[in-house]
């Protein structure tokens, strides 16, 4: 995306951009290709289930001249790579913000539109992975704080936890519900992780239509 906007913040005569593709679709398992159970693109800006993948936020944080964003990656935890380097980056239309790791500060980065990528996020390179915790502080041009954003490192008990988007369905043998099933630590904390076998069983009048 980051080739296309600066056509569109560089040139007037630049007047708008197709994303190829807003969600992930079946067939073509790019890259993957011979793959099993590769069996679905993978370059769309959701997943097949509809969720948003990371980089939903950073067209969010271009995109959305309303609201503001703030998106932390990757996650923050892994086991076995204690000592190791692992490169934060944090989508958002801040014009800039700090990292603490475990509360200790990593410097603030400001937006850069000289660069082709630090001019769509802010990016930290040679942050050394300790479990804990990381924070991103995001500030204005005059630096008061105006939002900040946590991750924890998830612990390995984990439990399952279903959301609906609705409470009622209508009897109508169309309408559908969206039950999202995350798989979290006893502190609520998502497991990124985590790779349990799931089976769904549906008790009564409903009907699974799809799992994803």
């Amino acid at each position: 995306p980051e080739d296309d906007w600066l056509w569109h913040n560089d040139k007037s005569w630049a007047i708008g951009e197709f994303v190829w593709t807003g969600f992930d679709y079946l067939g073509e398992p790019t890259p993957y290709y011979t793959d099993w159970p590769s069996h679905s693109s993978l370059f769309g800006i959701v997943d097949l289930a509809g969720l948003p993948k990371d980089r939903f936020y950073l067209y969010r944080s271009h995109w959305n001249k309303e609201e503001h964003t703030l998106h932390i990656l990757p996650h923050w935890t892994w086991p076995g790579r204690e000592g190791q380097s692992i490169p934060i980056q944090c989508y958002t239309n801040y014009p800039q913000a700090e990292l603490f790791v475990n509360g200790v500060s990593h410097g603030i980065r400001k937006v850069d539109p000289a660069h082709k990528f630090l001019r769509y996020r802010l990016m930290w390179d040679n942050v050394v992975y300790q479990p804990g915790e990381i924070c991103v502080v995001a500030y204005d041009n005059d630096g008061n704080e105006r939002e900040r954003k946590t991750i924890a490192t998830a612990s390995s008990q984990c439990n399952i936890v279903a959301s609906t988007d609705r409470e009622t369905l209508k009897a109508n043998g169309r309408d559908l519900a969206f039950i999202t099933i995350d798989i979290t630590d006893n502190q609520g904390r998502l497991c990124p992780d985590a790779s349990p076998m799931l089976f769904v069983n549906v008790k009564g009048a409903g009907r699974l239509k799809a799992l994803c």
